[in-house]
């Protein structure tokens, strides 16, 4: 079955609560439900639909005949955006369920199981192998994650490789606070 994606201005939404569980049982794509519940529309403590896709999400979706548009989507055009992706269909294609980084000062948080009922074990940030890192950025990445019971992860793809996200160079960082 195919899932029907909705674009309202740049975000992709599911509006079928039937498709929001085809894709977090079967596809193990998350996405975040942003709408109020009809009963209880002051309260922001629990949400409904719609779901919102995250970019990398929608493309995968779109590029495994997954789902459908119901308008045009170029994503990913900069090559920012290529690397998050690449990054993101080389996670999802280890069988981790993925969700947005950015609270964590990563681009995704990757978990083990369905993060209903698993706590995330990795802060992905997909990285240029040949952009520079400082080395006070190392050491705050690794003891944030530390503080917050994960590792951070640098991911990027190796020179000269294939657009086929097969392989990818993997780095963790762990603070061991001497």
């Amino acid at each position: 079955m195919v899932i029907h994606v909705k674009l309202c201005g740049p975000k992709p939404l599911v509006f079928d609560a039937e498709d929001v569980k085809q894709l977090r049982s079967q596809h193990r794509i998350v996405g975040t439900l942003i709408g109020t519940l009809p009963r209880l529309p002051l309260q922001n403590a629990f949400l409904g639909l719609p779901l919102q896709l995250l970019p990398e999400e929608t493309a995968l979706l779109v590029a495994k005949n997954l789902a459908c548009m119901d308008a045009p989507w170029s994503y990913p055009n900069s090559k920012d955006e290529r690397l998050r992706y690449r990054v993101f269909e080389y996670l999802w294609s280890r069988e981790y369920y993925i969700t947005s980084g950015l609270k964590f000062g990563g681009d995704f948080l990757v978990y083990l199981g369905d993060p209903m009922r698993f706590h995330s074990h990795f802060i992905v940030s997909a990285k240029d192998r040949n952009s520079p890192i400082a080395p006070l950025d190392v050491i705050a990445m690794g003891r944030l994650a530390t503080n917050v019971k994960k590792t951070f992860v640098l991911v990027s793809p190796p020179e000269n490789a294939a657009d086929d996200n097969s392989t990818m160079d993997v780095f963790s960082i762990e603070w061991a606070g001497f």
